[in-house]
């Protein structure tokens, strides 16, 4: 039987979302354990774990960021895993439709990691598969006032481009990625440098070593993507600065 490990890190977090993807998590119709990091302060989303006879919950007392409190996570799996879920709080699914996903995942062992399609909340397609960033990349789509830089940001993305068959992407938004979990150890899990954003991209450029970076669109996911380095100053902070040591790590692209 496939064995599946999945984690989620939350800072935060609204009650009721984290129940959303926890009901969902519980639905998969696999072996599998699921592991909540809180990098919040206090420990209130304890309760909401405890709902759930599959779901652990470690709290860390401090905000480790992003790739830290994954890499924790699966440091505390209780046993081993065939497939490793990154998942994002925000997401929701269909179980049966994730179940038979994460079957396909198991049968190709070519595959290092794979994503789903990724959806808005009114059913339109996030592009959330995109090219490597560019330095220039991030600068029109953090300039891109009233869509001034559209043709340079539409062409870095790949979505647009209507698929129905599995292929191969560059990188994809972090918010769900279902890892063999052999790659995942090897690669020592995200490179902790990255405390928030662009620890994904670099996860996509490291894992092709193991394998096929892919999406299979015939899976579908659900994102509430809230665009967070958009609205805070804070949030903006960490993504330059990440986007920053990112470029100092690839200085070719």
């Amino acid at each position: 039987m496939i064995t599946v490990s999945a984690a989620i890190v939350v800072y935060n977090e609204d009650v009721n979302i984290l129940h959303r993807v926890l009901e969902c998590f519980e639905g998969i119709e696999l072996s599998k354990e699921l592991i909540v990091v809180d990098n919040s302060l206090d420990d209130r989303l304890k309760e909401v774990t405890e709902k759930y006879l599959t779901v652990s919950y470690i709290h860390s007392g401090e905000n480790l960021g992003f790739g830290a409190g994954h890499n924790l996570a699966f440091a505390n799996r209780q046993s081993a895993s065939d497939l490793h879920l990154v998942i994002n709080p925000d997401t929701f699914f269909d179980p049966d439709q994730m179940t038979r996903m994460l079957q396909w995942q198991a049968e190709h062992s070519e595959i290092a990691l794979s994503v789903p399609k990724i959806l808005n909340l009114d059913g339109t397609e996030q592009y959330a598969c995109r090219k490597i960033p560019t330095v220039l990349t991030l600068i029109f789509r953090r300039l891109n006032v009233a869509g001034i830089f559209n043709s340079y940001v539409i062409e870095d993305e790949l979505g647009h481009k209507q698929r129905n068959e599995v292929y191969d992407v560059p990188f994809c938004h972090g918010c769900f990625i279902i890892f063999r979990s052999e790659v995942f150890s090897a690669l020592n899990g995200f490179d902790e440098q990255f405390f928030l954003y662009m620890e994904d991209v670099d996860i996509f450029i490291r894992a092709k070593q193991f394998g096929q970076t892919v999406q299979n669109p015939k899976f579908e996911i659900f994102h509430e993507f809230r665009k967070g380095s958009a609205k805070s100053l804070k949030l903006l902070w960490h993504h330059l600065h990440s986007a920053w040591k990112f470029f100092r790590k690839y200085p070719r692209l």
